[in-house]
């Protein structure tokens, strides 16, 4: 694949940002954690563009990067400290509450108008509660092919979701 261009690279990014957000979200179980591992993935990819390195195929790139760095996060061992260790943290602005609210507000709307009869429940049993398709359809008493149309159809309206949340955003 040669360089590729800033409108490209929004392409992908548009394209793949909320699937590598939910892919990460699997491992990491928080969507701040998952984010900023899909943003930094696309940073360093970005970096090597501009370094003219070369990556054959994006797409697969990408999904191998978020799962390593999303495997690195996760395995680190934990500092445990108590809260007089920790040092003073400032409090979000005002800005950065009120844009964390209506873009978890966005997202929960998206879920909440997932199509019926099953594509919500269906995709928090996957990405939220991290069930396996075979433990979902057992679980609902549904065939394994339900659940793959339903997931797909649920990955689709968020999708379009974060198309639209992006462009409200960055326009």
């Amino acid at each position: 694949m040669a360089a590729i261009s800033s409108g490209e690279f929004e392409r992908y990014f548009k394209e793949l940002y909320q699937p590598l957000c939910l892919f990460a979200l699997r491992f990491t179980e928080r969507l701040d954690d998952a984010e900023d591992i899909v943003q930094q993935a696309f940073a360093d990819v970005w970096d090597k563009n501009i370094n003219n390195v070369l990556i054959d195929n994006l797409k697969s790139y990408m999904y191998q990067a978020v799962r390593n760095r999303s495997l690195s996060l996760v395995t680190q061992p934990v500092d445990v400290q108590t809260t007089d260790q920790l040092p003073d943290m400032e409090d979000l602005s005002e800005e950065e509450r009120i844009y964390n609210a209506e873009r978890d507000a966005r997202l929960w709307t998206a879920i909440d108008g997932l199509p019926p009869p099953n594509a919500k429940k269906i995709f928090l049993l996957s990405k939220r509660d991290g069930l396996k398709y075979q433990e979902i359809a057992e679980e609902l008493n549904i065939s394994i092919k339900t659940v793959e149309n339903q997931m797909g159809k649920a990955l689709k309206a968020l999708r379009e979701m974060a198309v639209r949340i992006y462009m409200f955003f960055f326009g």
